[in-house]
């Protein structure tokens, strides 16, 4: 994924914010409301950090395997939205889902949300990556020479399950499988067949969360979660269990609205990497927080966004450790 490829997923996940944001200002939104609904966004923003994975062309070269590649900084500008037609309990939407936001992920999604008794939603989606965005090295372990980049194609689902309790709970299942067109991992280091089969990279992914909503007080929630994902890869060392916990704590008053994310978890994989005759188990942790303001200019529909991340994985192998951050603002509008 190139560098701006990577702020375009970070500041995609601006938009469930925006999508989301007009239900914390004003309470008798409903967004099941028949009819046409959607919102667009505009977003510019920076990011940086350091990945042996991010491809851009300054980081395909790397000397040793001994380092976790080149700094990197970009800015990019990213267009965002959702359309949505509702039934009255029933929708049907294309674009970005609000419930994403929690985890700070972003995926395009065309899918149904269908209210049940007592406003319980159940929301079924398949989401995919655009072509010829998304792409990653051939062979990331080839050093002295440029590396050359092949796509990586990711096609999948998810259920989510949203409960109207004393306590809100919302449950969620996600599977997901990832292929690379041209995986040659490995194959400019003398290692054996069976020890580059272990190295494969096409992979199913499957992810469970749960998330509880604690009100604290009338404009102050805390709401805990946990998430357990698993990587069924083609080669074992690179199959794994994540185990994450997390914290967002969001508050409202009039037309503003803060939330921030604290996340960290535990990555263990099922077995060692042969180029590194070790396990590339990791830990892991990030924060995301975004501000909301709306009626901006004293339009109603309209917003403003100032959102900042960090991430960082600290792998037992030096050449997977990755540092990612990113600040970025916008406007945005619902119809």
């Amino acid at each position: 994924m190139t560098t701006t490829q990577r702020l375009t997923t970070l500041l995609a996940c601006t938009f469930p914010l925006l999508a989301s944001a007009p239900s914390v200002a004003n309470g008798n939104f409903d967004p099941l409301q028949p009819g046409f609904s959607g919102a667009i966004a505009v977003n510019v923003g920076v990011a940086g950090g350091s990945s042996q994975f991010n491809t851009d062309d300054d980081n395909a070269t790397t000397k040793d395997l001994n380092n976790n590649g080149d700094s990197y900084v970009s800015a990019a500008p990213m267009i965002l939205g959702r359309l949505q037609y509702s039934f009255g309990d029933t929708a049907i939407f294309i674009g970005n889902s609000p419930d994403q936001i929690a985890e700070a992920q972003f995926q395009a999604e065309l899918g149904v949300v269908h209210r049940l008794y007592a406003d319980n939603t159940l929301t079924v989606a398949l989401f995919g990556n655009v072509p010829s965005v998304d792409e990653t090295w051939e062979d990331p372990y080839l050093t002295g020479v440029d590396r050359d980049t092949s796509e990586q194609t990711v096609m999948g689902g998810r259920v989510a399950l949203d409960l109207n309790v004393p306590i809100p709970v919302s449950v969620s299942y996600a599977i997901a499988d990832s292929e690379i067109d041209d995986d040659d991992i490995g194959n400019s280091l003398a290692l054996s067949a069976s020890e580059r089969s272990l190295l494969k990279r096409d992979s199913v992914f499957q992810r469970a969360t749960l998330d509880v909503s604690i009100p604290v007080f009338a404009n102050l929630s805390l709401t805990p979660g946990v998430q357990y994902t698993v990587r069924d890869a083609d080669g074992s060392a690179q199959s794994h269990r994540d185990k994450a916990v997390q914290l967002a704590i969001s508050s409202s008053l009039r037309r503003h609205s803060f939330t921030a994310t604290f996340r960290a978890s535990q990555t263990e994989y099922d077995e060692a990497n042969p180029v590194f005759d070790r396990k590339r188990d990791s830990d892991n942790v990030g924060i995301f927080a975004v501000y909301n303001h709306m009626g901006l200019f004293s339009w109603q529909n309209a917003m403003f966004n100032l959102m900042a991340g960090y991430s960082e994985s600290d792998s037992d192998i030096t050449f997977y450790d990755t540092e990612t951050f990113f600040v970025a603002t916008g406007v945005g509008f619902r119809f």
